[in-house]
């Protein structure tokens, strides 16, 4: 069974996307085992690394590609929703020419961001208060629906949340095992951690208690915290520069055991591969910034590896 990870910041910026494409690649090559990639964030910036913003309009817009805005519209309008349907196939480039055949997604849609209004207004009546709490268990379920119909396919599924906690972020955290932090080593984007953890916390506690009280069928999972990913370090030297060295470790300090020792540096490798639709995995198809790239797919390939060896 796949194991299903949230990639989680509230504070925008800090490299979620990119991080959550480069680890299901890294995750790929690592263990040679499928991996779902899943955009929930209507800013679509996974959608847009992975297709190219041209392709995706035409995918989504012209194409009608099916997307995860068709998984909560099938929810409002009472439907079962086909999990093939909405995973694609072949959709990451590993080289200019050529895809994986073993890394899928699903795709956002701008959409989401009304969606997200749409369902925290939602609320079905039941017969009694029970019924009306088994009905909001549902609305948070319907990532986790979608997601068990396809998980056993995966190894794992690694979900890129938008920087919120509003319902469709909490669909993804219910529908999870596991809960990751990317950050940047500064003030603004490690000064929240401690929140988020809290706010899972909460939710942990909330949601169990909902399935206790609506006496639902299955017990509720506890979503486990895995820990925090330094992204777009600056190094001097080989090693991280001073003010970032010292965010680290008091981020460590704080956080002890749930920091990952690996990280990944700030350059214009990620940029430039971005830039033609590829990973930095895929450095020999660049035509500048490779020796970068290729130093930036040095640290992905480690990070990968402590990732396997943290979310068992």
């Amino acid at each position: 069974m796949g194991k299903v990870i949230s990639l989680i910041n509230w504070k925008g910026g800090v490299g979620k996307s990119t991080l959550t494409l480069h680890l299901g690649v890294g995750l790929q090559k690592n263990t040679n085992k499928r991996v779902l990639i899943v955009d929930l964030d209507p800013q679509c910036n996974l959608s847009f690394l992975a297709l190219g913003v041209e392709s995706y309009f035409e995918s989504v817009y012209e194409s009608d590609i099916a997307t995860l805005k068709d998984v909560f519209d099938n929810y409002f309008n009472e439907k079962d929703i086909d999990g093939s349907s909405i995973v694609h196939e072949k959709l990451v480039n590993d080289s200019p020419s050529s895809v994986f055949d073993k890394i899928d997604m699903i795709l956002s849609h701008q959409d989401l961001v009304l969606m997200d209004l749409k369902l925290a207004r939602s609320q079905r009546e039941g017969k009694d208060h029970k019924e009306v709490t088994r009905n909001e268990i549902e609305k948070l379920s319907i990532l986790k629906t979608l997601l068990d119909q396809v998980k056993d396919d995966y190894e794992y599924v690694l979900l890129d949340c938008p920087p919120n906690v509003n319902t469709v972020t909490q669909n993804a955290f219910y529908a999870s095992d596991y809960f990751v932090v990317p950050v940047k080593p500064d003030f603004l984007s490690t000064t929240g951690i401690s929140l988020i953890v809290n706010y899972m916390d909460r939710f942990n506690a909330d949601f169990e208690s909902m399935h206790n009280y609506a006496e639902f069928p299955t017990p509720y999972i506890h979503t486990e915290f895995g820990g925090i990913i330094f992204n777009m370090v600056d190094e001097y030297k080989g090693e991280p520069k001073a003010t970032h060295l010292e965010t680290m470790q008091t981020v460590t300090t704080q956080h002890a055991g749930k920091t990952f020792d690996k990280y990944i540096t700030n350059g214009d490798g990620i940029a430039v591969a971005a830039s033609v639709n590829l990973p930095v995995y895929s450095f020999n198809y660049l035509s500048r910034s490779r020796d970068n790239a290729a130093k930036q797919s040095i640290y992905f390939n480690e990070l990968t590896e402590e990732f396997i060896e943290r979310i068992v």
